[in-house]
C-alpha cells in the first residue's frame, strides 16, 4: 500500500506532498497531497486506518482547495468531493484496471459551488478590513490584523506582536463571531469544517495572492466600514500580480532540477526579486523537500509591497515548520525595489516580475531601463527584460534562473538585442508558451517561462525543451503533467492538439533572429518544401525598403493637399505607398510624395529653380522648413547641396521593373502587385524579381506580349500566395511580431522564408495551371473572403506540395 502513492504520482505527472504534518494525525504518511499543473489535483489517503476519518474527508479537500479525496484500501476506492453529500465508492480492481479513465474522470468531475476555501478567507479578510476601519485604525495594519487572526486558529507560536495588537484592539464581539463564521462553512446542509493550517499549507498561495489584490485593487472602507469586491477591469500585471501555483510548482521543479549535485550541496541561496506574498518561495521548498535536498537553505525575498512581505513571511515560517532540511532553513525577506541597486547573489532566481509595457513607464522607470539594459534596449521595452538581466547578473556560477515573462518578448523585434545577450550569459534550457487564460488569474496578456543556466554551454549543447499549450486550464495542465513525467514516449494520455511538448535544437534559438516556439512538425514542413524545390524569398526576390523622407510632413501629401497644388507642380510628385495604403490585398493610394529625380532631377538644379517651378510647393512647405531639412543627418553627412530632396531616395524606385510592394509592418491582405511601377514605396518594402535582372541590371525595356503576360501571371500569383494564411504560418517562424499582431516583413526576417519556385513552375503544363489560378485571384484579392481564402489555399498547398497550416 505504501507505493501506491509515488505509483500514481509517477504514472499521472504528479507532485507529492504531505497533506499533514507529523504532529497533526497519526500515521501523516498514509495521507498526501497530489498535485498537477491544473485541475487534476487531489488528497489521498491509504490503508485501512485512513477509513475512521471518513467523517473528515470533505473538510480535509475543502480546506486544501481540492475538489477530492480519494482513500484506497485493500478492496475499494473512495471518491469524496467536497460538494456532493454523497460519496462514490468503486472497486479498486475496477480502478486499476483503468487509471487513466479513472484521473480523466477525476479531472472532468468539477466542483460546481463557488464557495471554495478562497473565497471563504477572502470573505474573512474582507470582513476584517471593516473591523478595523470601524475601529479607527489605518486600512494598512488590516494584512496583519487579518493574519494574526489566522494564526490564532492553529497551535502555532503567535504572530507578529503588531497584529496581536491590533486584532486586541478590534470589537470583542465582532471578532467572536467571525471566529464561529471562520471555522465551519454550510454546503448542501453538510459541514464543512474549515483546518487552517491545511488551508494555510496547501492554498496559502493562492489565499495571499487573491488577499494581496484584493487589498491593493479593492476600495478601502466606506463610511460604513463596506469593503467591495476588487476591481479587475482595469487591472494589468504591473505591480501586483498572480502566479499560480501549479505553475510555480512547475518552474521550480524545472529549475531546481539542473542544480548538480543538489543532493550533495551544504546550501543553496533560492533569491526571488519580485516575490509577492512567497509563491515561489514556498514552492521552491516544498520540491527541495521531495527531492531530498538536506544542505542549509536560505530563502531570500524582494517586493515593493509591504503588505506582500507580510503575507510571504507568514507563509513561509508555516512552511518552515512542516520542513526544515538538516542544515535549517534562513529566510531574509525585506520591502525593497529590486531594480535599484545589486540584486543579492544567489544559486537559484524565481520569478515572476512585474509585467509593464514601455508606454505605461514613467520618465523615472524608463531611465532606469537605459541603465540597466544599456545597448540591448531598443524600442518598446518591457520592465519585466531588466529584472531578468539583472536577476542572470546576480547568479553565482553554476546557478539557474527561472522566470515568467510576458510571451512578446520571445518573438518582439524590440526585444532582440536582449534574447542575444541572455545566450550571451547564460543556457537556455526550457522554453515555454503558455496562453493567456490556461492559468492565470486577472492575465490580460500571454505568458511563457524560461529556464537558463548561467554561463555559456562548455561542451554540445544539449537540445532545449520546448512546451506549447493553448489557452485552456485543461490544457496547461496537461502539458505540465507531461513535462513532470518528462518521457512522452511512455505518456499514459495521447498529447493532444492543444499542447505539445518536445526538444528543439540549441542553434534554433542561435540563429533566428525570434525564439517563436516552432512545433516539430512545422519544422519538418520548413525541411520537406524545401527539400521538395522551395527557394528561400532572396533567390527570387530582392527586398527593398522603402524610401526615407527625412521630413514626411513636408514630403508626403494628401490628397487635398496635392490637389492644392498647380498641375504644373503636380509632376514633381509621384503616388505614395504608406502603411494605410495596402489594404485586402489592394493598392488604395491616397498621399504623394515629392520625387524630383529621373528626368526631372535636371529641372531642380539650384534653390532659384525651386522657387521659380515649384512656387506654390516651395512657399508653402519647402522654405518655411528649410533650417530642419538641412540638418537632417544624411544631408550634413554627404554635404549635399540639395536640401530639398529626400533623405535616401532609393534610386531603383525608377525603373520600371513590375513588383510586389508590401507593408512595412504586415500579414494577411498587406501585399499587392505593381505592375506598372508606378508607386513609389515609403512606409513598407518593394519585391524586385531577381529572375528579371542582368549583370545586377533591371530590365527596363518594354517586354514582349506573351513575356509581360508571363510575368503578370506569376507576379499575380506571388500577390495571392503572400496573402494566403499558409504563407502567413511560415512568415510566423521567421519574423517578430509587433504591435497588432503585424509582422516585420524587413529583408532581414523574410529573405529565409521558402516559396516555390513559380517561374520555373510556370513554365510546366500541369503547374503552370496552378499558377495561373493563382494569378487570376490575386488580380482580384478578397482575403476577407472565405471562398476566396479556400480556393487561394488549396492552390498554394499545391505548388507547396504540403498543407501549411495545422490545427490548434
Amino acid at each position: 500500500m505504501t507505493n501506491i502513492t509515488n505509483e500514481w504520482a509517477s504514472q499521472f505527472g504528479l507532485a507529492v506532498a504531505p497533506l499533514f504534518s507529523s504532529t497533526e494525525i497519526v500515521s501523516p504518511e498514509s495521507h498526501s497531497v497530489l498535485l498537477d499543473g491544473g485541475l487534476g489535483s487531489f488528497a489521498l489517503s491509504v490503508g485501512e486506518s485512513a477509513e475512521e476519518h471518513r467523517d473528515s474527508f470533505k473538510s480535509w479537500a475543502w480546506s486544501s482547495n481540492l475538489a477530492h479525496h480519494i482513500a484506497i484500501d485493500d478492496k475499494n476506492v473512495r471518491v469524496s468531493r467536497w460538494d456532493k453529500a454523497d460519496d462514490e465508492l468503486l472497486t479498486r480492481s475496477s480502478v486499476e484496471k483503468r487509471l487513466g479513465a479513472f484521473y480523466k474522470y477525476l479531472i472532468a468531475d468539477k466542483v460546481r459551488s463557488n464557495q471554495r476555501v478562497t473565497n471563504h478567507f477572502l470573505g474573512l479578510f474582507r470582513s476584517m478590513r471593516s473591523l478595523v476601519s470601524d475601529a479607527g485604525r489605518d486600512d494598512q495594519l488590516s494584512v496583519s490584523a487579518f493574519l494574526a487572526f489566522i494564526e490564532s486558529q492553529t497551535d502555532i507560536e503567535e504572530n507578529s506582536s503588531e497584529g496581536i495588537e491590533i486584532l486586541n484592539s478590534l470589537s470583542a464581539s465582532s471578532v467572536a463571531n467571525l471566529r464561529e463564521r471562520a471555522s465551519q462553512l454550510d454546503v448542501f446542509s453538510s459541514y464543512l469544517e474549515l483546518l487552517p493550517r491545511l488551508a494555510i499549507r496547501h492554498a496559502g498561495s493562492e489565499i495571499f495572492q487573491e488577499a494581496h489584490y484584493e487589498f491593493l485593487r479593492a476600495p478601502s472602507p466606506d463610511l460604513f466600514g463596506y469593503v467591495g469586491p476588487a476591481e479587475t477591469t482595469a487591472n494589468s500585471r504591473g505591480g501586483a500580480h498572480f502566479t499560480p501555483p501549479a505553475l510555480a510548482r512547475s518552474l521550480c521543479e524545472q529549475t531546481l532540477q539542473k542544480i548538480k549535485n543538489i543532493h550533495q550541496r551544504e546550501q543553496l541561496t533560492i533569491l526571488d526579486p519580485a516575490c509577492g506574498s512567497g509563491a515561489f518561495l514556498h514552492e521552491a521548498a516544498r520540491t527541495l523537500q521531495r527531492m531530498g535536498f538536506t544542505g542549509k537553505l536560505r530563502l531570500v525575498g524582494r517586493d515593493i509591497s509591504q503588505p506582500a512581505i507580510s503575507m510571504a513571511k507568514f507563509a513561509l515560517k508555516h512552511a518552515s515548520s512542516d520542513w526544515t532540511p538538516t542544515g535549517g532553513i534562513e529566510v531574509d525577506l525585506r520591502s525593497s525595489d529590486s531594480l535599484y541597486g545589486d540584486m543579492p547573489a544567489a544559486d537559484v532566481v524565481l520569478m515572476n516580475p512585474p509585467f509593464v509595457s514601455w508606454a505605461s513607464l514613467d520618465q523615472k522607470q524608463r531611465e532606469l531601463m537605459r541603465s540597466i539594459l544599456g545597448q540591448t534596449l531598443s524600442g518598446r521595452a518591457d520592465l519585466s527584460m531588466a529584472f531578468v538581466t539583472k536577476a542572470l547578473a546576480s547568479i553565482n556560477d553554476g546557478g539557474v534562473l527561472g522566470a515568467l515573462l510576458p510571451s512578446s518578448l520571445l518573438t518582439l523585434q524590440a526585444a532582440e538585442a536582449w534574447r542575444a545577450s541572455l545566450l550571451d550569459q547564460g543556457t537556455l534550457r526550457m522554453i515555454a508558451s503558455l496562453g493567456d487564460h490556461g492559468l492565470f488569474s486577472h492575465a490580460l496578456v500571454s505568458v511563457s517561462a524560461m529556464v537558463i543556466d548561467k554561463g555559456r554551454p562548455q561542451s554540445e549543447k544539449a537540445p532545449v525543451k520546448a512546451l506549447i499549450a493553448s489557452n485552456s486550464k485543461e490544457a496547461t495542465g496537461e502539458a505540465l503533467r507531461a513535462l513532470r513525467r518528462g518521457n512522452l514516449s511512455q505518456d499514459l494520455f495521447t498529447a493532444a492538439p492543444t499542447w505539445r511538448l518536445f526538444d528543439l535544437k540549441y542553434e534554433t534559438f542561435e540563429k533566428r533572429p525570434t525564439w517563436r516556439l516552432m512545433r516539430p512538425e512545422m519544422e519538418r514542413l520548413i525541411g520537406n518544401v524545401l527539400s521538395a524545390g522551395a527557394r528561400p524569398i532572396n533567390a527570387l526576390f530582392d527586398v527593398k525598403q522603402g524610401v526615407r523622407t527625412g521630413s514626411n510632413k513636408v514630403f508626403i501629401l494628401d490628397r487635398a493637399d496635392f490637389l492644392d497644388l498647380p498641375k504644373s507642380e503636380r509632376l514633381f510628385f509621384k503616388p505614395a505607398i504608406i502603411n494605410e495604403s495596402i489594404s485586402a490585398g489592394r493598392i488604395e493610394s491616397e498621399h504623394w510624395v515629392f520625387y524630383p529625380y529621373g528626368q526631372l532631377q535636371d529641372e531642380l538644379q539650384a534653390e532659384a529653380d525651386l522657387a521659380k517651378k515649384l512656387k506654390h510647393y516651395y512657399a508653402r512647405y519647402l522654405k518655411p522648413n528649410k533650417t530642419a531639412l538641412t540638418q537632417r543627418s544624411s544631408i550634413k553627412r554627404s554635404g549635399r547641396a540639395d536640401w530639398w530632396g529626400l533623405s535616401e531616395r532609393r534610386t531603383w524606385s525608377l525603373n520600371g521593373c513590375p513588383r510586389i510592394v508590401s507593408k512595412y509592418f504586415g500579414g494577411i491582405g498587406g501585399f499587392s502587385a505593381d505592375m506598372e511601377a508606378e508607386y513609389v514605396v515609403v512606409q513598407g518594402h518593394a519585391w524586385l524579381p531577381l529572375w528579371l535582372r542582368t549583370d545586377e541590371q533591371y530590365v527596363d525595356h518594354e517586354p514582349d506580349d506573351a513575356s509581360k503576360l508571363t510575368l503578370e501571371t506569376i507576379l499575380y500569383a506571388y500577390a495571392a500566395l503572400m496573402n494566403s494564411t499558409g504563407f502567413s504560418s511560415i512568415i510566423e517562424v521567421f519574423s517578430p511580431h509587433v504591435a497588432g499582431g503585424q509582422f516585420d516583413l524587413s529583408p532581414r526576417y523574410v529573405n529565409s522564408i521558402p516559396v516555390p519556385d513559380l517561374p520555373s513552375i510556370v513554365a510546366d503544363m500541369e503547374g503552370g495551371s496552378t499558377v495561373e489560378q493563382l494569378a487570376r485571384l490575386g488580380r482580384e484579392p478578397q482575403p476577407e473572403n472565405s471562398s476566396w481564402r479556400t480556393k487561394v489555399e488549396g492552390l498554394v498547398a499545391d505548388l507547396y506540395g504540403t498543407q501549411l497550416t495545422f490545427e490548434e
